[in-house]
């Protein structure tokens, strides 16, 4: 008779081109991105954009926190191009 050992599940690891500063991994609450003026959104709206899914976010720890990739991309949501960047993508 054989004993199985068991094997242990790897670990979901960061996609490529992921975090190289430990910047990258800090959450930040709602209050802490209004406050440093890193989006132009109060922490109540910021929360209710989060949780409507509007707004890219974590819910580590079961609060809502925004780390710095979820600030630029809220930040990209908002861009405006120049119309000739626009029509040249067409």
């Amino acid at each position: 008779m054989t004993t199985m050992t068991a094997t242990r599940k790897a670990r979901p690891t960061a996609q490529a081109g992921g975090a190289t500063d430990l910047a990258e991994l800090v959450h930040y609450t709602p209050e802490q991105v209004s406050e440093n003026g890193w989006l132009p959104f109060s922490p109540r709206t910021l929360r209710d954009k989060a949780s409507s899914r509007t707004f890219p976010h974590s819910t580590a720890g079961g609060r809502i926190s925004f780390t710095l990739r979820h600030i630029r991309e809220i930040a990209a949501m908002f861009e405006v191009r120049p119309e000739r960047e626009r029509r040249a993508s067409r």
